[in-house]
């Protein structure tokens, strides 16, 4: 009988280890040892040094299945190019734009799109509709003017290359409002002791941001282990470590098609 008990328990065991461990048998099988990822530098989130808030949740989510995450830092539209043309893995932090577009079911953050003006600017503020015929500036390639509700909004809009640029604009009144996502915007603040005395800051939408893959087989593989560690990471709590040590705003997520 206890012969028994031992073996069954042992079968247990094992069963609870070939299950656990399945996700890196299948990752080993395709041979996938690295990911690559293509990023503009974010504060907080993909530094030049390979830390931040990004960083950290791939590599949580593809070493412990023997994946090393490798990056190159480049500029948001090369970043695209290099997706597209399947030089890359993957790029971090894209919305769903309606076009055909390679995403985990599961995002990698809930993106805050916010809108900071001067209260002298703009005296009563009344919604997203409040921006109607205002000229706006926005860091080069984001196309706010494209995604929904901003591309219903009549705006005057122009791109600039740096954060710095776009503060100088509003300072000056050569600009009605700077829109930005608040996760670029919140440490900008904060690293330059911004007085936001004059400023007013409204959260415009949210919306979820995926990692994007280029097209192919092995971006398949690396989707399917990213949608299954995600949410490990999410239940268990580690997902929400990471974003406290980033002071980053954390919202739990879902599916775009479950929101």
């Amino acid at each position: 009988m206890k012969k028994t008990v031992l073996a069954l328990t042992i079968l247990v065991i094992l069963g609870s280890e070939f299950s656990g461990s399945n996700i890196i048998r299948e990752a080993r099988a395709d041979k996938i040892t690295t990911i690559h990822i293509v990023t503009p530098s974010w504060v907080n989130q993909t530094h030049k040094d390979g830390t931040g808030l990004f960083f950290d949740i791939i590599r949580k989510v593809y070493e412990p299945v023997g994946i090393k995450m490798k990056f190159t830092i480049v500029p948001w539209k090369r970043a695209k190019m290099m997706i597209e043309t399947n030089q890359a893995d993957a790029r971090l932090a894209v919305v769903r734009t309606g076009k055909e577009q390679v995403m985990p079911e599961y995002p990698l953050y809930v993106d805050y799109t916010v809108a900071i003006f001067k209260k002298d600017t703009i005296r009563d503020w009344k919604g997203i509709e409040t921006l109607n015929g205002k000229n706006a500036v926005w860091m080069r390639g984001y196309d706010f003017h494209k995604i929904h509700p901003l591309s219903d909004i009549q705006l005057e809009w122009s791109e600039i290359n740096s954060w710095e640029q776009a503060w100088e604009m509003l300072e000056h009144d050569r600009v009605d409002v700077y829109i930005d996502a608040l996760i670029d915007i919140a440490p900008y603040i904060k690293h330059h002791h911004i007085d936001m005395t004059p400023y007013r800051l409204e959260t415009l939408y949210s919306r979820n941001a995926y990692m994007n893959f280029s097209e192919s087989k092995r971006s398949k593989k690396l989707i399917e282990i990213y949608d299954k560690r995600i949410i490990e990471l999410l239940h268990s709590g580690e997902l929400k470590k990471c974003f406290e040590k980033w002071g980053v705003k954390f919202a739990p997520f879902k599916p775009e098609k479950e929101k």
